[in-house]
Order: C-alpha cells, then sequence, then structure tokens
C-alpha cells in the first residue's frame, strides 16, 4: 500500500463536523476573549494587588533609606579610614 493511498484512508476516516464545529467553538472563544481582553487583564491585575498589595510611600521611602544605607555601609568598609571620615563628613552635609 501506498503512502499516499495511506493519507486518502487516513483522511476518509476524520470526522469533518466534529472537527468543523470544534474550529467555530475554538474562533468564538478566541473572539469573546479579544474582545473582553482589557476587562480580563483588568480582572488579573485587581487579583494580583489581592494577593501581593503595592507597598506604600512611607514603605519605599524606608526600603529606599536602608539600601542607601547598607550601600554606604559597604562603601566604607572597602575605603581607608581618613577616605571613610571623609566621605562621612560629606553624607553629614547633604
Amino acid at each position: 500500500m501506498s503512502s499516499t493511498a495511506s493519507l486518502v484512508q487516513a483522511a476518509a476516516a476524520v470526522p469533518y463536523g466534529q472537527v468543523f464545529s470544534t474550529t467555530v467553538y475554538l474562533a468564538l472563544l478566541a473572539g469573546i476573549v479579544l474582545f473582553f481582553r482589557p476587562l480580563l487583564v483588568g480582572i488579573g491585575r485587581a487579583l494580583y494587588l489581592t494577593v501581593r498589595p503595592r507597598r506604600s510611600k512611607a514603605e519605599l521611602a524606608a526600603r529606599r533609606a536602608l539600601d542607601e544605607a547598607l550601600a554606604l555601609k559597604r562603601k566604607l568598609a572597602s575605603l581607608d579610614p581618613v577616605d571613610a571620615a571623609e566621605v562621612r563628613a560629606m553624607g553629614i552635609r547633604h
């Protein structure tokens, strides 16, 4: 049996009505999702914010100050004492 005959027999066994209806349903589902995409994205963002809320401005400022203090501490640890004192003095002025 040739490969062409095998393909023809395999194609004859496919239920075209079911394939067509499945394709139509998938196309309708894709159209609905594309139409309501902004709404679905908004719902997704709202769900994300309920699980992980944004930090307040005070929390962000405290985190930034902590990061800057730790960076300064790391920088001072790598400097010699004279340079460290100079950097501390510049930090106090500003």
